[in-house]
């Protein structure tokens, strides 16, 4: 239980924009492979490590276990040789993990298991694979205040993630797009407070 609330609190612009499954809708997936259309298809997930056992197996070789959870349920992920080595750093309990990969047939089985080919902090994901972010408005709704805060936001972290506006007047059925040119700027935290906070916006994160 967290008594002041769960630390994915502080994701939930993450968890909604960059294509994450929920870790409920993992397991069942998980549990039915054989009747997915796509069981090798990559998935997003994202969750806070509630378990991580750094271990080593009969022959000598480290290998590691790692449990996430986040609003829905929980799932277990092994580690093994160069997965382990690549990541051990990360097992470690309170932290925040985005993790990515697909369903590999297990070598001469007819079983499946879960293959890690990324993994990151969770508070790092705005930063590295946002491509472009989209915003739809329409046009009676932007205001000095929205114009000066993303202009200046811009300012503050360039990058090289885009940025475009679809304006929409909608008596006349008109639309306008405008969108960054050469120069992006970098996805941040002040962002995606800033987002969440203006639900006239319809918020599109394109990631790579």
């Amino acid at each position: 239980m967290f008594m002041s609330g769960h630390p994915l609190d502080h994701f939930k612009f993450e968890i909604s924009h960059y294509g994450i499954t929920q870790l409920g809708e993992y397991n069942e997936i998980k549990d039915a492979l054989g009747l997915q259309s796509n069981p090798g298809k990559t998935l997003r997930l994202a969750g806070l490590v509630v378990d991580a056992q750094h271990r080593v197996s009969k022959t000598g070789k480290q290998f590691g276990a790692l449990t996430i959870e986040d609003y829905t349920g929980k799932a277990e992920f092994m580690l093994w040789s160069e997965d382990y080595a690549r990541y051990s750093n990360y097992l470690e309990k309170g932290k925040n993990l985005f993790l990515m990969g697909n369903f590999k047939q297990r070598f001469n089985t007819n079983q499946f298991e879960f293959k890690i080919d990324r993994m990151m902090l969770l508070e790092s994901i705005k930063p590295i694979l946002t491509k472009q972010v989209i915003m739809d408005v329409e046009a009676r709704f932007i205001n000095q205040e929205m114009v000066d805060f993303i202009e200046k936001n811009v300012k503050k972290y360039p990058g090289k993630s885009g940025l475009k506006f679809n304006i929409v007047e909608s008596k006349s059925h008109s639309r306008v797009s405008l969108y960054t040119m050469g120069t992006g700027f970098e996805m941040n935290d002040e962002m995606s407070a800033f987002l969440e906070t203006k639900p006239e916006l319809e918020v599109q994160v394109v990631t790579t």
